[in-house]
């Protein structure tokens, strides 16, 4: 005879729950349920995600429009205040691209005296009783030959600007038989000087720039030869060089006036 089986009363309730057909049917509901629930979860980050990612997408471009507006910002140029005296335009300003004695020309990005710069004591104007006598160097830079003439240094200076020591050569001989010094060059017409000086190019600026230069020159006014119109770094380190003796008080940004420089340099136990 079979023993009967003794289930426990905790089991008995579950198998009944498990036969009843509408707990069965509730139990689908749920797990269908939590497979809905799992499916919007998941929508739910992919929205959130690609919200994100839009968002910082925007934000990218943002940061680099305001970095760009800042580097055109800063590219600026900030305008300085300086006294009328010694203000100058740049086309007034020496640009310090010149060749000075032989070979090809060499392009440089112009260098600016600041107004403080301009009233240095190097850059005075020479005295009556300045004596100095530049010896002759090896390198026949082309102001060596009219050291006794500080108008002519200069204007040689301007010949020079973006020009080489062969082209400005050629025409400086005729140019200072027109002109022998700053009276004389005051008076001519512009286009007796653009004649000569045409082979060079620039030939109406640089005609207009010599007469004005030249008035000014003859005036008692000024104090340094910064003021004089047309004169940048080149021509007022030249002038401190070969005109006033002052060239331990610069040191020019030209490679032959370097060369002239450290001459200087080299021979200056012998310099009275």
């Amino acid at each position: 005879m079979a023993e009967e089986r003794v289930i426990s009363p905790y089991f008995e309730k579950y198998q009944r729950l498990k036969e009843d057909p509408e707990t069965e049917n509730l139990n689908k509901k749920n797990e269908a349920l939590k497979v809905v629930t799992c499916s919007q979860l998941v929508y739910s980050q992919l929205v959130c995600q690609k919200t994100y990612y839009e968002l910082a997408s925007k934000l990218a471009f943002q940061v680099v429009g305001h970095l760009k507006k800042e580097e055109k910002r800063k590219k600026k140029k900030i305008a300085k205040k300086v006294s009328p005296y010694f203000e100058k335009s740049q086309e007034e300003e020496d640009v310090d691209s010149v060749v000075v004695g032989l070979g090809k020309e060499k392009k440089k990005k112009s260098i600016l005296l600041s107004a403080a710069e301009k009233r240095s004591v190097a850059y005075e104007r020479k005295c009556c009783d300045n004596t100095w006598k530049p010896p002759r160097s090896d390198f026949g830079l082309l102001q060596e030959d009219h050291v006794d003439d500080p108008w002519r240094v200069l204007v040689i200076c301007m010949l020079l600007n973006r020009t080489t020591g062969i082209q400005a050569k050629q025409v400086i001989s005729d140019l200072f038989n027109l002109c022998p010094n700053a009276k004389v060059a005051s008076e001519v017409s512009s286009g007796e000087i653009e004649k000569i000086i045409q082979p060079l190019g620039l030939f109406r600026k640089r005609a207009v720039m010599i007469k004005r230069f030249s008035q000014e020159y003859l005036e008692e006014s000024w104090t340094h030869v910064t003021q004089l119109h047309g004169i940048g770094k080149y021509a007022a380190d030249a002038y401190a060089i070969f005109c006033t003796g002052k060239w331990d008080l610069v040191r020019p940004a030209d490679h032959m006036l370097n060369y002239y420089w450290d001459f200087l340099s080299t021979i200056t136990h012998t310099l009275n």
